[in-house]
């Protein structure tokens, strides 16, 4: 996006580390969207909508060599934060995050989906329930601290939210990602104890060679309930950069439910162009026995989206 204006911030220190000084900047981003949702079952409602985000990202060097960055957006509206963290850059010993809403990006958020796609996952857009991921039980990325380190090939990930809802056992996430075996393979393994209420795993390989980028990703959803439904998915997809304008994906996920006749499965694919500040993506997802119920319809996804960058 292009940059509106940058603004000097030496107060940013006194604000977000007392105890020493920064000279940073600030940089403020926005973009316009229109969108497109037809969806098979629910064709009495308007598919289209308008989006919008104003983004500001701030930071800067620290005196004793650490960084500090922050970041908010506000979206449909303009009137409410709804993403927003807090980070601390320690060099070699890795950086310390503060996620005040929806914008962790660490721990089980790193492995969540490996899989590439063009735009948007196979199992968006169909229904409001994304299952078969390592979060599906819940994940509550408000007051959640995460700590991210690279040691060579080896990166880790971690979170840790000490208070996910009211009475509700802390949330721990775990991400450690491997790249050293060969050039272009990501080697991945993911860990996520939603508290009280579920254990969750997930292993990933994912290969890039050139303009091609293939994964495939294994996620156990384990309930500590006996009467919640264990998830087993499995997911695997494609994304081409055709050139440096276009990208086009297709994928597949399926998940078996415990006690169920069939496997949910998704499937779609997907296409991005982009031309200076105007981007465009779209393409068309389908879900087939929501939950493992053959009695579910069918759903079919028609997705359009465009959006412009200021």
């Amino acid at each position: 996006m292009n940059k509106l204006t940058k603004v000097g911030l030496t107060a940013l220190g006194t604000t977000l580390v007392a105890s020493a000084s920064v000279a940073g900047e600030m940089t403020v981003t926005g973009s316009a969207a229109l969108s497109y949702t037809g969806l098979s079952t629910n064709s009495s409602v308007n598919p289209w909508a308008q989006g919008n985000s104003i983004k500001f990202n701030g930071g800067g060097d620290l005196d004793n060599g650490m960084t500090v960055s922050v970041y908010y957006e506000l979206d449909q509206g303009f009137n409410v934060y709804d993403d927003y963290n807090l980070k601390l850059g320690m060099g070699d010993m890795g950086t310390l995050s503060f996620s005040g809403a929806s914008s962790s990006g660490s721990g089980v958020d790193k492995l969540k989906d490996i899989v590439p796609t063009a735009y948007t996952p196979v199992y968006e857009a169909t229904d409001a329930t994304d299952s078969g991921l390592i979060d599906a039980s819940g994940n509550n990325q408000s007051g959640q601290w995460g700590y991210d380190m690279s040691m060579g090939d080896l990166a880790i990930s971690a979170s840790y939210n000490p208070e996910p809802a009211e009475n509700k056992t802390a949330e721990t996430g775990l991400a450690i990602v491997y790249s050293g075996l060969m050039d272009g393979l990501e080697l991945s393994a993911g860990y996520f104890d939603d508290g009280d209420e579920a254990e969750n795993d997930t292993l990933g390989i994912k290969y890039t060679m050139g303009a091609m980028t293939a994964a495939y990703q294994m996620t156990k959803v384990d309930y500590e309930a006996t009467g919640s439904t264990d998830q087993d998915a499995t997911h695997v997809g494609i994304s081409i950069a055709v050139n440096d304008q276009l990208s086009v994906s297709a994928g597949q996920q399926s998940i078996e439910f415990d006690g169920t006749a069939e496997d949910e499965k998704n499937s779609g694919i997907m296409a991005s162009y982009t031309m200076g500040s105007i981007s465009m993506g779209g393409g068309f997802n389908k879900l087939e026995n929501k939950g493992g119920s053959t009695a579910a319809a069918d759903v079919e996804a028609s997705i359009f989206n465009i959006s412009f960058a200021f």
